[in-house]
């Protein structure tokens, strides 16, 4: 413990400079004399996709919520990247989307968010970090096994292995495990004495196979973003459409179950050409691709519930994907990742206060698993559509999966409602705002008059 009330302790360390990692370090920066983040990968470039990043070079939605967010953390950040060639564009507007067979209505919301790759988007965070004089990264070097005290139960830092080299001992009085779906702190704590948390898999068997494009076939399209949702049981596949940074275009085409991932530029448009709906194929038939095809494969939702262990290491705080990982399809990695910061800065101010922060791990996980709640539900809901989707289903799926497809059919024509979904999507409000008397009119009584 630091001797002086401005600090926690003297140094925190960050498993992983993903997004999770970076907000938590931003986060840590105000309470740690000294703040580290492990990086495996070496430096990139500011275009350039992270080895580390599998899902990197496919398309990504910054949630209003996480939006909001990283501008409290780094004030004018969405100007800087507005300026930088992020594209604002108004959500309901600009976006045509098809769901469940049916358009949603155009209107101007008022709600806006901004768009771009995520190497551009992590480049900016990252930037911003560096002018933090107490935040530091460490390239090369991967953690390999935690060091406690046995007798407190307290983490005590880290051996972490250097350019594939020896191992080094880092002390730290907090350590963040942001490392994603390749977390071990499960393997770690067994190593230790504990238990491994228990997980709960939903097994989805999802792909992405997506490509940059500097035009598409042509101007005379009447929307800023696409996206033809998949339609199951009729139609198990889908495609995106969305403006990033330079005036180009992230095409992502996915599917649920495929026999066959598109290789190929004519696999690419074979593929988009059996979609449900034209308009994806039409917009790229005669575009320009600028990239490679990148595939991604996402086999299972995973949720480790380290919120329900009795005995576990205080000082360690597992986030991000490596407490979660969530369907990509929904957009949500990125915003519960800032959701879970705004946790972590409200847990450390509380121990701040009290100057014993012996109970942060749990308390911060705990809430953790209350945010990742809503998130969860919504992806199952719609994941267990697909007949070939395994796992534990939600209590009332039946129920949930009839009438969250009411309200999407009444968004169609019911601005009120679909401003509603909106704000539930965005991670702004509560599913239970869906549920109001006049959102159940709307919908129960959807087509008649």
């Amino acid at each position: 413990m630091s001797t002086t009330s401005r600090f926690l302790g003297k140094r925190a360390v960050v498993i992983g400079g993903s997004i999770a990692g970076m907000l938590a370090a931003r986060i840590l920066s105000d309470f740690y004399a000294e703040v580290l983040i492990l990086e495996k990968d070496q430096k990139s470039k500011k275009d350039m996709t992270r080895t580390g990043v599998s899902q990197g070079s496919h398309g990504h939605a910054l949630l209003k919520s996480g939006e909001e967010i990283l501008t409290e953390l780094f004030p004018g950040i969405v100007e800087e990247l507005i300026a930088d060639g992020s594209v604002t564009s108004d959500f309901t507007s600009k976006l045509a989307w098809n769901h469940h067979g049916s358009w949603k209505m155009k209107y101007h919301s008022g709600v806006s968010i901004i768009q771009q790759s995520r190497p551009f988007l992590e480049w900016h965070i990252k930037r911003r970090l560096a002018m933090i004089p107490n935040v530091s990264f460490l390239y090369g070097q991967k953690a390999k096994k935690l060091q406690t005290h046995h007798e407190f139960a307290h983490v005590e830092g880290l051996e972490v292995q250097i350019d594939g080299g020896a191992l080094a001992p880092f002390k730290a009085d907090l350590v963040i495990d942001a490392s994603g779906a390749g977390s071990v702190t499960s393997s770690w704590l067994q190593s230790l004495g504990y238990d491994a948390p228990s997980k709960t898999e939903v097994k989805v068997d999802l792909f992405y196979a997506s490509r940059i494009y500097s035009s598409l076939s042509s101007e005379s399209y009447d929307w800023g973003n696409l996206l033809v949702y998949p339609n199951p049981p009729k139609q198990n596949y889908g495609g995106s459409i969305s403006p990033i940074e330079n005036q180009r275009w992230m095409v992502t085409l996915l599917g649920y179950a495929a026999e066959s991932v598109p290789q190929s530029g004519d696999e690419f448009l074979q593929f988009a050409r059996g979609l449900e709906h034209p308009e994806v194929y039409e917009a790229i038939k005669n575009g320009t691709p600028e990239s490679d095809i990148s595939i991604y494969r996402f086999p299972a939702l995973r949720r480790f519930h380290y919120d329900k262990l009795k005995h576990f290491p205080n000082g360690l705080i597992v986030m991000g994907d490596a407490f979660c990982r969530m369907d990509p399809v929904f957009g949500q990695g990125m915003s519960i990742a800032a959701l879970e910061a705004m946790v972590l800065k409200r847990e450390l101010q509380k121990a701040l206060q009290k100057q014993k922060p012996d109970q942060i791990s749990k308390n911060a996980h705990r809430s953790f698993s209350k945010i990742i709640d809503v998130p969860w539900l919504i992806a199952l809901t719609e994941d267990f559509r697909f007949t070939h989707t395994v796992g534990a289903k939600p209590f009332g799926l039946q129920i949930l999966k009839w009438y969250v497809k009411r309200v999407i059919l009444a968004c169609a024509a019911n601005q009120k409602v679909y401003g509603k979904l909106i704000n539930v999507l965005q991670l702004k409000v509560h599913p239970i705002s869906l549920f109001s008397i006049s959102t159940l009119k709307a919908v129960l009584f959807l087509g008649k008059r």
